[in-house]
Protein backbone atom coordinates (compact mmCIF):
# COMPACT_ATOMS: atom_id res chain seq x y z
CA UNK A 1 0.00 0.00 0.00
CA UNK A 2 1.31 2.93 -1.03
CA UNK A 3 2.17 5.72 1.89
CA UNK A 4 1.41 9.40 2.11
CA UNK A 5 4.14 11.84 3.49
CA UNK A 6 4.55 15.34 4.14
CA UNK A 7 8.21 16.71 3.85
CA UNK A 8 9.63 18.83 6.56
CA UNK A 9 12.45 21.05 5.20
CA UNK A 10 14.48 23.57 7.81
CA UNK A 11 17.63 25.78 7.51
CA UNK A 12 19.32 27.55 10.74
CA UNK A 13 19.90 30.77 9.96
CA UNK A 14 18.45 33.36 7.83
CA UNK A 15 21.26 33.59 5.67
CA UNK A 16 21.23 29.87 4.45
CA UNK A 17 17.07 30.59 3.87
CA UNK A 18 17.90 34.10 1.86
CA UNK A 19 20.76 32.30 -0.48
CA UNK A 20 18.55 29.46 -0.78
CA UNK A 21 20.92 26.51 -1.61
CA UNK A 22 20.28 24.56 1.62
CA UNK A 23 16.25 24.20 0.94
CA UNK A 24 16.53 23.65 -2.39
CA UNK A 25 19.15 20.76 -1.51
CA UNK A 26 17.11 18.96 1.03
CA UNK A 27 13.74 19.31 -1.26
CA UNK A 28 15.67 17.67 -4.04
CA UNK A 29 16.92 14.55 -2.10
CA UNK A 30 13.86 14.02 -0.17
CA UNK A 31 11.24 14.27 -3.39
CA UNK A 32 14.05 11.92 -5.11
CA UNK A 33 13.77 9.57 -1.86
CA UNK A 34 10.01 9.60 -1.78
CA UNK A 35 9.92 8.65 -5.74
CA UNK A 36 12.45 5.54 -5.15
CA UNK A 37 10.04 4.38 -2.28
CA UNK A 38 7.21 4.94 -4.26
CA UNK A 39 5.83 7.42 -1.30
CA UNK A 40 3.25 10.30 -2.35
CA UNK A 41 4.19 13.81 -1.02
CA UNK A 42 1.05 15.45 0.20
CA UNK A 43 2.88 18.89 1.40
CA UNK A 44 5.82 20.32 1.88
CA UNK A 45 6.85 22.71 4.80
CA UNK A 46 9.68 24.91 4.96
CA UNK A 47 11.38 26.71 8.07
CA UNK A 48 13.88 29.21 7.97
CA UNK A 49 13.74 28.89 12.23
CA UNK A 50 16.02 27.50 15.02
CA UNK A 51 15.17 23.58 16.40
CA UNK A 52 16.34 24.51 19.69
CA UNK A 53 11.83 24.30 20.76
CA UNK A 54 8.84 23.33 18.68
CA UNK A 55 7.81 26.85 18.69
CA UNK A 56 8.46 27.49 14.77
CA UNK A 57 5.45 28.96 12.67
CA UNK A 58 5.86 26.31 9.87
CA UNK A 59 5.83 23.40 12.30
CA UNK A 60 2.97 24.69 14.62
CA UNK A 61 1.22 24.96 11.02
CA UNK A 62 1.81 21.29 9.75
CA UNK A 63 0.94 19.80 13.37
CA UNK A 64 -2.38 21.76 13.01
CA UNK A 65 -2.99 19.97 9.99
CA UNK A 66 -2.02 16.57 10.90
CA UNK A 67 -4.64 17.13 13.97
CA UNK A 68 -7.03 18.32 11.20
CA UNK A 69 -6.45 15.32 8.42
CA UNK A 70 -5.80 12.71 11.30
CA UNK A 71 -5.19 9.10 9.68
CA UNK A 72 -4.36 10.98 6.10
CA UNK A 73 -0.93 11.39 6.72
CA UNK A 74 1.28 8.32 7.65
CA UNK A 75 4.60 9.92 7.23
CA UNK A 76 6.67 12.98 8.29
CA UNK A 77 10.30 12.72 6.40
CA UNK A 78 13.61 15.44 6.81
CA UNK A 79 16.89 14.31 5.91
CA UNK A 80 18.75 14.51 9.17
CA UNK A 81 17.32 14.43 12.82
CA UNK A 82 18.78 17.63 13.36
CA UNK A 83 16.53 19.13 11.64
CA UNK A 84 14.02 17.93 12.98
CA UNK A 85 14.85 19.29 16.58
CA UNK A 86 18.18 20.40 18.80
CA UNK A 87 16.52 19.41 21.76
CA UNK A 88 16.04 16.14 23.00
CA UNK A 89 13.96 16.74 25.79
CA UNK A 90 11.41 18.16 23.40
CA UNK A 91 12.38 15.67 20.26
CA UNK A 92 10.91 12.63 22.23
CA UNK A 93 7.91 14.78 23.54
CA UNK A 94 7.28 15.46 19.81
CA UNK A 95 7.59 11.53 18.34
CA UNK A 96 4.82 10.72 21.02
CA UNK A 97 2.54 12.97 20.12
CA UNK A 98 3.32 12.50 16.13
CA UNK A 99 3.17 8.42 16.73
CA UNK A 100 -0.53 9.38 18.47
CA UNK A 101 -1.77 10.94 15.32
CA UNK A 102 -0.51 8.07 13.52
CA UNK A 103 2.44 9.62 11.49
CA UNK A 104 6.06 8.10 11.99
CA UNK A 105 8.97 10.61 11.74
CA UNK A 106 11.88 9.39 9.28
CA UNK A 107 15.00 10.58 8.39
CA UNK A 108 16.35 9.82 5.57
CA UNK A 109 20.13 10.26 5.89
CA UNK A 110 20.00 8.55 9.43
CA UNK A 111 17.38 5.92 9.08
CA UNK A 112 15.68 4.22 11.83
CA UNK A 113 13.10 1.69 13.08
CA UNK A 114 12.11 3.04 16.07
CA UNK A 115 10.10 -0.34 16.76
CA UNK A 116 13.16 -1.71 17.40
CA UNK A 117 14.30 -1.00 20.69
CA UNK A 118 18.06 -1.47 20.15
CA UNK A 119 17.62 1.67 17.49
CA UNK A 120 16.63 3.84 20.39
CA UNK A 121 19.83 4.34 21.33
CA UNK A 122 21.00 5.40 18.37
CA UNK A 123 18.13 7.83 18.46
CA UNK A 124 19.13 9.67 21.44
CA UNK A 125 22.89 9.97 20.07
CA UNK A 126 21.15 11.80 16.88
CA UNK A 127 19.37 14.26 19.13
CA UNK A 128 22.19 14.22 22.03
CA UNK A 129 24.71 15.58 19.06
CA UNK A 130 23.09 18.71 18.01
CA UNK A 131 22.38 19.46 21.18
CA UNK A 132 25.61 19.36 22.46
CA UNK A 133 26.85 21.07 19.34
CA UNK A 134 24.54 23.91 20.21
CA UNK A 135 25.67 24.28 23.61
CA UNK A 136 28.94 24.51 22.83
CA UNK A 137 28.88 27.03 20.44
CA UNK A 138 26.43 29.29 22.78
CA UNK A 139 29.12 28.43 25.24
CA UNK A 140 31.74 29.92 23.43
CA UNK A 141 29.54 32.66 22.48
CA UNK A 142 28.94 33.76 25.91
CA UNK A 143 32.96 33.20 26.82
CA UNK A 144 33.81 35.31 24.12
CA UNK A 145 31.58 38.57 24.78
CA UNK A 146 32.35 38.39 28.67
CA UNK A 147 36.26 38.26 27.60
CA UNK A 148 35.54 41.41 25.21
CA UNK A 149 33.24 42.88 27.44
CA UNK A 150 36.00 42.43 30.53
CA UNK A 151 38.36 44.61 27.66
CA UNK A 152 35.92 47.59 27.49
CA UNK A 153 33.95 46.80 24.41
CA UNK A 154 30.26 46.85 24.11
CA UNK A 155 28.97 43.73 22.59
CA UNK A 156 25.33 44.52 22.04
CA UNK A 157 23.86 46.80 19.89
CA UNK A 158 24.73 50.49 20.26
CA UNK A 159 22.80 52.48 22.57
CA UNK A 160 21.05 55.94 21.80
CA UNK A 161 23.95 58.25 21.09
CA UNK A 162 26.70 56.13 20.13
CA UNK A 163 26.59 53.87 16.54
CA UNK A 164 28.62 50.19 15.59
CA UNK A 165 31.53 50.56 13.65
CA UNK A 166 35.00 48.19 12.49
CA UNK A 167 38.24 49.47 13.43
CA UNK A 168 41.36 49.17 11.98
CA UNK A 169 41.82 45.96 13.96
CA UNK A 170 38.64 44.71 12.19
CA UNK A 171 36.97 44.70 15.77
CA UNK A 172 33.62 46.11 16.56
CA UNK A 173 33.67 49.38 19.00
CA UNK A 174 30.98 51.97 18.84
CA UNK A 175 31.53 55.66 18.60
CA UNK A 176 29.65 59.22 19.30
CA UNK A 177 26.72 59.68 16.60
CA UNK A 178 24.45 62.38 15.49
CA UNK A 179 22.55 61.94 18.91
CA UNK A 180 25.17 62.42 21.27
CA UNK A 181 24.68 65.72 21.50
CA UNK A 182 21.25 65.46 22.35
CA UNK A 183 21.77 62.78 24.62
CA UNK A 184 24.64 64.43 26.59
CA UNK A 185 21.72 67.71 26.74
CA UNK A 186 18.84 65.18 28.74
CA UNK A 187 22.04 63.80 31.04
CA UNK A 188 23.00 67.30 32.05
CA UNK A 189 19.37 68.82 31.81
CA UNK A 190 18.66 65.79 34.46
CA UNK A 191 21.21 66.81 36.66
CA UNK A 192 19.81 70.12 37.39
CA UNK A 193 17.00 69.09 39.26
CA UNK A 194 14.98 71.33 37.54
CA UNK A 195 12.56 69.45 34.89
CA UNK A 196 11.01 65.99 35.50
CA UNK A 197 12.23 63.42 33.25
CA UNK A 198 9.19 63.23 31.12
CA UNK A 199 9.73 67.11 30.34
CA UNK A 200 13.41 66.46 29.15
CA UNK A 201 11.75 63.39 27.25
CA UNK A 202 9.32 66.23 25.82
CA UNK A 203 11.89 68.77 24.83
CA UNK A 204 14.36 66.25 23.38
CA UNK A 205 11.58 65.32 20.51
CA UNK A 206 10.99 68.80 20.28
CA UNK A 207 14.98 68.86 19.36
CA UNK A 208 14.27 65.84 17.08
CA UNK A 209 15.04 63.07 19.16
CA UNK A 210 13.53 60.11 18.33
CA UNK A 211 13.40 57.46 21.46
CA UNK A 212 10.38 55.83 22.88
CA UNK A 213 9.94 57.23 26.58
CA UNK A 214 10.46 53.36 27.88
CA UNK A 215 14.03 53.17 25.75
CA UNK A 216 14.70 56.85 27.28
CA UNK A 217 14.34 55.86 30.75
CA UNK A 218 16.49 52.86 29.92
CA UNK A 219 18.86 55.15 28.17
CA UNK A 220 19.05 57.09 31.71
CA UNK A 221 20.20 54.59 33.72
CA UNK A 222 22.47 52.65 31.46
CA UNK A 223 26.56 53.59 32.28
CA UNK A 224 27.82 53.16 28.74
CA UNK A 225 27.36 56.96 28.69
CA UNK A 226 29.81 57.83 31.12
CA UNK A 227 32.42 55.37 30.22
CA UNK A 228 31.67 52.33 31.99
CA UNK A 229 30.81 48.52 30.65
CA UNK A 230 27.76 46.96 32.74
CA UNK A 231 29.00 42.85 33.12
CA UNK A 232 26.01 40.91 34.38
CA UNK A 233 26.66 38.05 36.21
CA UNK A 234 27.38 35.07 35.19
CA UNK A 235 27.51 31.45 37.24
CA UNK A 236 30.26 31.91 39.78
CA UNK A 237 31.10 35.64 38.73
CA UNK A 238 29.09 38.64 40.18
CA UNK A 239 28.06 41.61 38.66
CA UNK A 240 30.68 44.53 37.78
CA UNK A 241 31.48 47.61 35.96
CA UNK A 242 34.57 48.05 33.59
CA UNK A 243 36.16 50.84 32.17
CA UNK A 244 34.85 51.36 28.16
CA UNK A 245 37.47 51.93 25.69
CA UNK A 246 34.86 53.76 23.59
CA UNK A 247 34.24 57.79 24.38
CA UNK A 248 32.03 59.19 27.06
CA UNK A 249 29.61 61.48 26.36
CA UNK A 250 28.95 62.57 30.30
CA UNK A 251 31.20 62.43 33.39
CA UNK A 252 30.84 59.64 36.04
CA UNK A 253 29.97 62.05 38.21
CA UNK A 254 27.07 63.31 36.23
CA UNK A 255 25.79 59.73 35.53
CA UNK A 256 25.83 59.35 39.39
CA UNK A 257 23.88 62.24 40.12
CA UNK A 258 21.12 61.42 37.78
CA UNK A 259 20.69 58.04 38.87
CA UNK A 260 20.19 60.00 42.36
CA UNK A 261 17.62 62.16 41.40
CA UNK A 262 15.68 59.04 39.18
CA UNK A 263 16.18 56.99 42.58
CA UNK A 264 13.95 60.01 44.98
CA UNK A 265 17.87 60.89 46.58
CA UNK A 266 17.48 64.28 45.12
CA UNK A 267 14.31 66.79 45.49
CA UNK A 268 12.19 66.14 42.80
CA UNK A 269 10.66 69.22 40.52
CA UNK A 270 6.96 69.50 39.94
CA UNK A 271 5.53 66.27 37.94
CA UNK A 272 3.24 68.31 35.58
CA UNK A 273 4.59 70.21 32.67
CA UNK A 274 4.51 73.56 33.81
CA UNK A 275 6.02 75.30 30.72
CA UNK A 276 2.87 77.47 30.11
CA UNK A 277 4.11 81.04 30.79
CA UNK A 278 0.69 81.92 31.98
CA UNK A 279 0.63 78.99 34.71
CA UNK A 280 4.59 79.52 36.36
CA UNK A 281 3.42 78.33 39.82
CA UNK A 282 1.63 75.11 38.57
CA UNK A 283 3.02 72.02 39.80
CA UNK A 284 4.02 74.15 43.06
CA UNK A 285 0.88 75.10 44.48
CA UNK A 286 -1.33 72.43 46.32
CA UNK A 287 -4.98 72.35 47.75
CA UNK A 288 -6.18 73.97 51.14
CA UNK A 289 -8.95 71.90 51.09
CA UNK A 290 -7.29 68.30 50.15
CA UNK A 291 -3.74 68.86 49.76
CA UNK A 292 -3.08 67.90 47.21
CA UNK A 293 -1.15 69.19 43.99
CA UNK A 294 -2.85 71.56 42.03
CA UNK A 295 -2.88 71.14 38.17
CA UNK A 296 -3.74 74.22 35.58
CA UNK A 297 -5.62 74.42 32.26
CA UNK A 298 -7.21 77.01 30.32
CA UNK A 299 -10.87 77.96 30.08
CA UNK A 300 -12.22 79.60 26.44
CA UNK A 301 -15.06 81.61 27.36
CA UNK A 302 -18.01 82.63 24.89
CA UNK A 303 -15.75 85.70 23.95
CA UNK A 304 -12.99 83.00 22.73
CA UNK A 305 -10.34 84.55 25.11
CA UNK A 306 -8.67 81.97 27.02
CA UNK A 307 -8.72 82.56 30.79
CA UNK A 308 -6.15 80.66 32.74
CA UNK A 309 -7.01 78.78 36.37
CA UNK A 310 -5.11 76.10 39.43
CA UNK A 311 -7.51 73.45 40.12
CA UNK A 312 -7.41 70.51 42.08
CA UNK A 313 -8.36 67.07 40.62
CA UNK A 314 -12.38 66.58 39.70
CA UNK A 315 -14.44 66.43 42.60
CA UNK A 316 -12.35 69.37 44.52
CA UNK A 317 -13.64 72.71 44.66
CA UNK A 318 -10.28 74.43 44.53
CA UNK A 319 -10.22 76.79 41.72
CA UNK A 320 -7.81 79.91 41.25
CA UNK A 321 -7.61 82.46 38.88
CA UNK A 322 -4.12 81.97 37.37
CA UNK A 323 -3.44 85.87 37.09
CA UNK A 324 -4.43 86.73 40.34
CA UNK A 325 -2.07 83.99 42.42
CA UNK A 326 0.75 85.04 39.94
CA UNK A 327 -0.03 89.12 41.32
CA UNK A 328 -0.40 88.21 44.22
CA UNK A 329 3.13 85.79 44.65
CA UNK A 330 4.81 89.27 42.40
CA UNK A 331 3.41 91.29 45.34
CA UNK A 332 4.90 89.12 48.00
CA UNK A 333 8.44 89.10 46.45
CA UNK A 334 8.61 92.93 46.26
CA UNK A 335 7.53 92.80 50.04
CA UNK A 336 11.13 91.40 50.79
CA UNK A 337 13.40 93.37 52.23
CA UNK A 338 17.32 92.91 52.73
CA UNK A 339 19.87 93.98 55.49
CA UNK A 340 22.58 94.62 53.61
CA UNK A 341 24.64 93.90 56.58
CA UNK A 342 23.69 90.45 56.83
CA UNK A 343 23.93 89.91 53.40
CA UNK A 344 27.56 90.48 53.72
CA UNK A 345 27.82 88.79 56.77
CA UNK A 346 26.11 85.60 54.89
CA UNK A 347 28.30 86.12 52.02
CA UNK A 348 31.37 85.90 54.70
CA UNK A 349 29.46 82.34 55.96
CA UNK A 350 28.84 80.89 52.72
CA UNK A 351 32.61 81.42 51.49
CA UNK A 352 33.53 79.89 54.78
CA UNK A 353 31.22 76.84 54.37
CA UNK A 354 32.96 76.37 50.87
CA UNK A 355 36.49 76.67 52.32
CA UNK A 356 35.38 73.62 55.13
CA UNK A 357 33.74 71.40 52.19
CA UNK A 358 36.88 71.90 50.30
CA UNK A 359 38.66 70.58 53.63
CA UNK A 360 36.36 68.08 53.81
CA UNK A 361 36.92 66.93 50.26
CA UNK A 362 40.19 66.43 51.03
CA UNK A 363 40.26 64.35 53.75
CA UNK A 364 37.26 61.95 52.77
CA UNK A 365 38.99 61.54 49.56
CA UNK A 366 42.65 60.47 51.71
CA UNK A 367 40.37 58.55 53.91
CA UNK A 368 38.91 56.42 50.86
CA UNK A 369 42.07 55.69 48.68
CA UNK A 370 43.76 54.53 51.84
CA UNK A 371 40.54 52.31 52.24
CA UNK A 372 40.72 51.14 48.20
CA UNK A 373 44.74 50.54 48.36
CA UNK A 374 44.28 47.75 51.75
CA UNK A 375 41.16 46.53 50.06
CA UNK A 376 43.54 45.81 46.58
CA UNK A 377 46.09 44.86 48.90
CA UNK A 378 44.15 42.64 50.55
CA UNK A 379 42.73 40.90 47.32
CA UNK A 380 46.52 40.72 45.97
CA UNK A 381 47.45 38.74 49.25
CA UNK A 382 44.73 36.07 48.80
CA UNK A 383 45.86 35.89 45.24
CA UNK A 384 49.25 34.95 45.65
CA UNK A 385 48.31 32.55 48.65
CA UNK A 386 46.21 30.70 45.79
CA UNK A 387 48.69 30.67 43.34
CA UNK A 388 51.19 29.42 46.18
CA UNK A 389 48.62 26.51 47.67
CA UNK A 390 48.36 27.66 50.66
CA UNK A 391 44.72 28.68 49.82
CA UNK A 392 41.89 27.00 48.04
CA UNK A 393 40.39 28.32 44.68
CA UNK A 394 37.35 28.37 46.34
CA UNK A 395 38.29 30.83 49.47
CA UNK A 396 39.94 32.83 47.02
CA UNK A 397 37.13 33.17 44.90
CA UNK A 398 34.70 33.96 47.84
CA UNK A 399 37.04 36.62 49.00
CA UNK A 400 37.37 38.39 45.42
CA UNK A 401 33.55 37.97 45.13
CA UNK A 402 33.54 40.09 48.58
CA UNK A 403 36.13 42.33 47.81
CA UNK A 404 36.09 43.91 44.43
CA UNK A 405 32.46 44.99 45.25
CA UNK A 406 33.50 46.88 47.96
CA UNK A 407 36.15 48.52 45.41
CA UNK A 408 34.17 49.17 43.20
CA UNK A 409 31.68 50.90 45.57
CA UNK A 410 34.57 53.14 47.64
CA UNK A 411 35.54 53.92 44.09
CA UNK A 412 32.11 55.25 43.19
CA UNK A 413 31.89 57.34 46.49
CA UNK A 414 35.40 58.84 46.13
CA UNK A 415 33.84 60.24 42.23
CA UNK A 416 30.20 61.38 43.98
CA UNK A 417 32.68 63.28 46.43
CA UNK A 418 31.01 66.75 46.16
CA UNK A 419 32.99 69.15 43.50
CA UNK A 420 34.04 72.72 45.01
CA UNK A 421 34.08 75.02 42.26
CA UNK A 422 37.17 77.14 42.01
CA UNK A 423 34.94 80.21 40.50
CA UNK A 424 33.16 80.05 44.01
CA UNK A 425 33.05 83.44 44.86
CA UNK A 426 31.50 84.20 41.85
CA UNK A 427 28.81 81.95 42.18
CA UNK A 428 28.44 83.30 45.50
CA UNK A 429 27.92 86.95 44.54
CA UNK A 430 25.51 85.91 41.80
CA UNK A 431 23.60 83.75 44.08
CA UNK A 432 23.00 86.84 46.60
CA UNK A 433 22.36 89.00 44.05
CA UNK A 434 19.59 86.13 42.83
CA UNK A 435 17.77 86.85 46.35
CA UNK A 436 18.50 90.58 46.22
CA UNK A 437 16.81 91.51 42.99
CA UNK A 438 13.94 88.60 43.03
CA UNK A 439 11.40 91.00 41.69
CA UNK A 440 13.28 91.52 38.84
CA UNK A 441 14.45 87.72 37.84
CA UNK A 442 10.67 86.54 37.90
CA UNK A 443 9.50 90.18 35.73
CA UNK A 444 11.95 89.47 33.41
CA UNK A 445 12.47 85.58 33.47
CA UNK A 446 10.70 82.90 31.21
CA UNK A 447 8.82 80.31 32.66
CA UNK A 448 12.06 78.06 33.52
CA UNK A 449 13.38 80.93 35.23
CA UNK A 450 10.44 81.21 37.45
CA UNK A 451 10.36 77.82 38.26
CA UNK A 452 13.89 77.57 38.76
CA UNK A 453 13.22 80.28 41.16
CA UNK A 454 10.14 79.26 43.20
CA UNK A 455 11.85 75.90 43.58
CA UNK A 456 14.73 77.37 44.99
CA UNK A 457 12.59 79.89 47.62
CA UNK A 458 9.88 77.03 48.33
CA UNK A 459 11.09 73.48 49.82
CA UNK A 460 7.92 72.83 51.00
CA UNK A 461 4.31 73.18 49.78
CA UNK A 462 2.94 76.54 48.87
CA UNK A 463 -0.74 77.30 49.47
CA UNK A 464 -2.99 79.68 48.21
CA UNK A 465 -6.56 81.01 49.75
CA UNK A 466 -8.21 84.55 50.03
CA UNK A 467 -5.99 86.04 47.71
CA UNK A 468 -2.93 84.76 49.83
CA UNK A 469 0.14 82.82 49.78
CA UNK A 470 1.53 80.57 52.78
CA UNK A 471 4.31 77.94 52.83
CA UNK A 472 5.61 75.94 55.63
CA UNK A 473 9.14 76.41 55.34
CA UNK A 474 11.12 78.76 53.24
CA UNK A 475 14.76 78.84 51.74
CA UNK A 476 17.52 78.50 54.85
CA UNK A 477 19.33 81.31 53.44
CA UNK A 478 16.62 83.69 52.76
CA UNK A 479 15.92 83.13 56.39
CA UNK A 480 18.84 84.02 57.61
CA UNK A 481 19.22 87.31 54.94
CA UNK A 482 15.70 88.32 55.74
CA UNK A 483 14.59 86.80 59.12
CA UNK A 484 10.88 88.27 59.60
CA UNK A 485 10.52 85.96 56.44
CA UNK A 486 10.61 83.22 59.34
CA UNK A 487 6.74 85.00 60.59
CA UNK A 488 5.42 84.11 57.08
CA UNK A 489 5.32 80.84 57.16
CA UNK A 490 3.05 77.71 59.22
CA UNK A 491 3.92 78.07 62.51
CA UNK A 492 4.88 74.22 64.47
CA UNK A 493 1.83 74.42 66.67
CA UNK A 494 -0.44 74.24 63.23
CA UNK A 495 -1.52 78.14 63.24
CA UNK A 496 -0.92 79.36 59.52
CA UNK A 497 0.98 82.79 59.20
CA UNK A 498 -0.14 84.14 55.77
CA UNK A 499 2.65 85.65 53.50
CA UNK A 500 2.52 89.60 54.34
CA UNK A 501 3.13 92.89 53.12
CA UNK A 502 3.91 94.80 56.83
CA UNK A 503 7.60 95.54 56.81
CA UNK A 504 9.62 94.71 60.32
CA UNK A 505 11.87 97.35 61.52
CA UNK A 506 13.35 94.83 64.33
CA UNK A 507 16.06 91.83 62.98
CA UNK A 508 16.02 89.17 65.50
CA UNK A 509 18.81 87.58 66.67
CA UNK A 510 20.59 85.08 63.88
CA UNK A 511 24.42 84.21 63.48
CA UNK A 512 26.86 83.25 66.01
CA UNK A 513 28.18 85.46 67.81
CA UNK A 514 24.78 87.42 68.36
CA UNK A 515 24.47 90.41 66.27
CA UNK A 516 21.94 92.24 68.07
CA UNK A 517 23.15 95.71 66.63
CA UNK A 518 22.22 95.46 63.20
CA UNK A 519 19.46 97.47 62.16
CA UNK A 520 17.65 97.68 59.10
Amino acid sequence: MRKNAYLYIRVSTDEQADKGYSLAHQQERLTNYCALQNIKVIAIFREDHSAKTFDRPEFTKLLATLKKKKGMVDLLIFTKWDRFSRNAGDAYGMINQLNRLGVEPQAIEQPLDLNIPENKIMLAFYLAAPEVENDRRALNVIVGMRRAMKEGRCMAMAPKGYKNITNAENRKVIVPSDDAKIVKWCFEEIEKGCHTVVDIFRMAKEKGFKCSINNFWNMLRNPIYCGLIYIPPYKDEGEKTVKGIHEPLISENTFYRVQDFLDGRKRNVPTKNTRREELPLRGFLFCSKCGKKLSGSASTGGSGIKHFYYHCKPGCPERIKAPEANMVFLGWLEQIKFNEVSVDYLQVAVEQIFKENQLDKSLRSKRIKVEIEKLRTRLNNAQVLMLDGEMKMDEYREIKIKTEPEIERMEREYMQLPVVDSDYEVNIEFGLNTFQHLTDYWKLGDVTTKQALVGSLFPEKLYFSEMKCRTEKMNEALEHICPQIKELCVNKNGTEACFSPQSHKVIPLGFEPRTPTLKV
